[in-house]
């Protein structure tokens, strides 16, 4: 604070008046730069106010920006790392499925010969078009049918097989008590179909 006037002493009203009025008028001047450099400095307060405003929210869309980048590389890894797991597991799989292979085709009983009285030929149409015959005995189980079907090549990795007229899904039983092809009544001579359980259930779904 600055005293710019000094009045002391009795005076009269007017003259008090007038001392103020021409106090004002000397001062007029520094009242004026005093009033300016204080909005000057609200000006510059206020100014960067405002730049620290907007330095803030620059820096967040920066690490917004950052977080975004870094949750889509990590989501770009992931994928990666799914997508090779999947590749691996395949593997693993048809690795196995090719293995099984071997020791099913291994344990098939042989095909009966042509004359052998309970033989049973049977044709196989697979979903591909392939058919194949092949002769087994009325006492085989179904799944001995089942596993000469899974060594073929041209089977596909899950399947059913459904007789031609009337429609049946061909069952093996359970472990207590295994179905021959005879308990399921097959003929002499049989079309069946080789049906692809995968494709039915893309369909349904």
């Amino acid at each position: 604070m600055t005293v710019v006037a000094r009045i002391e002493g009795p005076i009269q009203a007017e003259e008090l008046m007038t001392r103020l009025t021409q106090c004002m008028h000397e001062n007029e001047h520094n009242l004026t730069a005093i009033r300016l450099e204080r909005e000057e400095r609200n000006h510059t307060h206020i100014l960067r106010q405002e730049q620290d405003a907007a330095y803030l929210e620059s820096l967040r869309a920066d690490e917004e920006k950052e977080r975004k980048k870094l949750e889509e590389q990590e989501e770009v890894k992931r994928k990666e790392e799914e997508k090779q797991r999947k590749i691996e597991n395949k593997k693993k799989i048809e690795e196995e499925r090719k293995q099984l292979k071997i020791v099913k085709a291994e344990n098939l009983p042989s095909e009966p010969v042509s004359d052998e009285p309970d033989t049973i030929k049977l044709v196989l149409k697979f979903p591909n078009g392939t058919r194949i015959e092949r002769r087994f005995l009325h006492s085989n189980s179904v799944q001995v049918l089942y596993d000469y079907v899974f060594c073929n090549e041209n089977s596909p990795d899950e399947f059913q097989i459904v007789t031609n007229f009337p429609r049946k899904v061909l069952k093996c039983g359970d472990d207590d008590q295994a179905l021959s092809l005879s308990d399921v009544g097959l003929g002499k001579t049989e079309m069946l179909f080789v049906q692809d359980i995968a494709d039915d259930d893309e369909e349904d779904s």
